[in-house]
């Protein structure tokens, strides 16, 4: 006989989230043990009064706190649903319906409060209107809508009356209704919610039904199988934010899934692209023998900072095997030991453009010449001379002669060499050299190489990333959203020498923010089609927000000082709505900031925002 298995609902962790620090230490340490045998004497299990569901009990923490355990009839796991005060324990265990769908065989919590308040608030679908959701009870049913709510989906009209059932449906089910709602087809959306994944393993072939309804591909949504004590240590220890333990499943497949090659997430803002990233270098890293190890890189230094102490947070021995660094640290880093080197700031950049004017005459201005050299080096990757008189400028203006080519390069030597008169260089050089050196070394530094920010790094950055790791199979894995650019020319991950062929995949739920937010940006940020890092056009990049909230409201002032007496006044409306630490004002600069800060103190709403 299989020895018990313990599985932990997102509530559970949630529920746990909220306790005291004491407490919550208390039933840290009795998860432990529950563990290790959830069928131990010392575990003291009781029926719930006035509850018909004989798979529920609740196990006791102490004198004041009790958990939920949910034991399937037929199988040998035991899951954690909830921990709270004794009644409240009860009462919380009472107001929930576990159920395994008829039709995607995964475990659904359903609170039986909310389902019925909702079954009392709606209208008889109206035969003369138009359903918002036009489609069949069994494709319905195929989606993951609990039977008992059919009536409620049948009366939904639009949008507003959708999100007022998110908290009511499983994440599966409601997920599905936003991208049918949205015209998509069918085939497309059990795609995109990921009903056609292979469930994944965790029970072996023997588990019964109810086994692996908790272990289900859309269950493991809500419901993680513990694998080890390793694993629950890391859990329990680590920040208790959902996204560690709970993804969605495309999410769960990129992270886990083996490819023949260099691989592509595209996203936009808010798809969990480095949650993925995170955890698939924790996925690698725990299949790596010998010395191999794992580079988990980003364009920006803040964010490779951040990724690295989370990593440590949610990582057992994994993170032993991971490297996590800005790039340009890590290209710095092979060149160092050659001697001192010295990156030029803005203003050296600007005084070697001005000697290379008056060294080099010709008949385009500095603005020109910037523009061109970023296109040359560091968006095509030019080396040389000849490369750059062959380079297609297809699309840029104006067009440039054979001759005026030549005159152009000469003026880049002349820039180049007044950098290297005062011992200066560029970030472009610095990776160009550390790509040099990096494939000429016996062997490869990595096995696995992660991108993250994939959008901002350059043709020379591509080359450096391509010379860390051999190519093979799960070599590269970057994610990316072109809409978020830092540059405005596109960059081509081919010029870099990485083909990812049809290896494009695509995150498509937005956690971040609510739709009307994420709409409303991204009909700002542009609808070009342009393509840009591989042959899939950025326009395809097709997301959703599951969260609904207020339309953005848009306020334009003429000048500054304005601006600044607009923003202070609406912050004073809303503290008188909201506390002040809800609020936040975003500035793209230091000085607008010292500007609002000082008008926020002389309209008296100096609280921290």
């Amino acid at each position: 006989m299989r020895a018990p298995q313990l599985a932990i609902s997102n509530e559970f962790l949630d529920a746990l989230g909220r306790l005291p620090k004491k407490q919550k230490k208390k039933v840290q340490e009795f998860t432990k043990k529950f563990r290790a045998d959830p069928t131990a004497a010392a575990i003291n299990y009781e029926k719930i009064h006035n509850m018909d569901d004989d798979r529920v009990r609740t196990v006791r923490i102490d004198q004041k706190y009790r958990a939920v355990v949910l034991h399937p009839d037929k199988g040998n796991i035991y899951v954690l649903m909830w921990v709270d005060n004794h009644d409240e324990a009860m009462d919380w265990a009472r107001n929930r319906r576990f159920e395994v769908h008829p039709e995607t065989n995964s475990l659904q919590v359903l609170n039986v409060e909310a389902v019925s308040q909702t079954l009392a608030a709606t209208d008889a679908p109206d035969q003369a209107s138009n359903e918002l959701i036009p489609h069949d009870d069994g494709i319905l049913l195929s989606f993951g809508i609990p039977p008992v709510l059919l009536p409620a989906i049948r009366g939904i009209r639009n949008a507003n009356e959708l999100s007022q059932l998110h908290d009511v449906l499983p994440e599966e089910a409601y997920e599905a209704l936003v991208w049918l709602a949205d015209g998509e087809s069918v085939e497309a959306v059990r795609d995109v919610v990921g009903m056609s994944l292979t469930n994944p393993a965790g029970v072996d072939e023997s588990s019964s039904e109810e086994e692996a309804s908790i272990t289900n591909v859309q269950a493991s949504r809500r419901i993680l199988h513990v694998g080890s004590a390793n694993e629950l240590e890391q859990i329990l220890d680590a920040p208790l934010e959902r996204w560690r333990v709970f993804l969605h499943p495309h999410q769960r497949q990129l992270a886990a899934q083996s490819f023949s090659g260099p691989t592509l997430v595209l996203g936009g803002a808010g798809t969990g692209k480095t949650i993925v990233a995170m955890h698939r270098a924790r996925h690698l890293a725990s299949q790596l023998a010998g010395d191999d190890r794992v580079l988990l890189t980003t364009f920006t230094k803040n964010l490779a900072e951040n990724v690295e102490a989370v990593m440590k947070t949610f990582c057992g021995d994994e993170f032993d095997r991971i490297d996590v660094k800005h790039l340009h640290e890590h290209a710095m880093s092979w060149l160092t030991p050659t001697g001192k080197v010295n990156i030029a700031t803005d203003d050296d950049v600007a005084l070697a453009w001005d000697q290379a004017a008056m060294d080099v005459p010709t008949e385009f201005d500095a603005d020109f010449l910037r523009a061109e050299w970023f296109y040359a080096f560091k968006v095509k990757g030019i080396i040389d001379r000849e490369s750059y008189l062959k380079v297609s400028r297809i699309g840029r203006v104006p067009s440039l002669s054979r001759r005026q080519r030549a005159t152009v390069w000469k003026a880049f030597e002349a820039f180049h060499e007044a950098l290297r008169c005062v011992g200066k260089v560029q970030w472009w050089d610095v990776t160009s050299r550390a790509a040099d050196l990096s494939r000429h070394c016996d062997l490869p530094a990595y096995r696995y190489v992660i991108v993250d920010e994939g959008q901002d790094l350059t043709v020379t950055d591509w080359r450096f990333v391509r010379s860390l790791v051999k190519p093979q199979r799960d070599d590269l894995f970057v994610v990316a959203d072109p809409r978020q650019r830092i540059y405005h020319q596109p960059i081509s991950l081919s010029d870099g020498g990485i083909e990812v062929a049809d290896r494009i995949h695509r995150l498509q739920i937005n956690y971040r923010t609510t739709e009307q937010i994420r709409t409303w940006a991204t009909e700002r940020s542009g609808t070009s089609g342009e393509a840009d890092l591989c042959d899939a056009s950025r326009s395809e990049i097709a997301a959703h927000s599951l969260l609904s909230g207020p339309d953005p409201e848009l306020y334009e002032s003429a000048d500054h000082e304005s601006e600044s007496k607009l923003l202070a006044n609406v912050a004073s409306e809303l503290t008188q709505k909201l506390p002040a630490e809800e609020i936040a004002i975003v500035v793209r600069a230091n000085w607008l900031l010292k500007r609002i800060k000082a008008e926020l103190k002389r309209n008296r709403t100096s609280e921290p925002l």
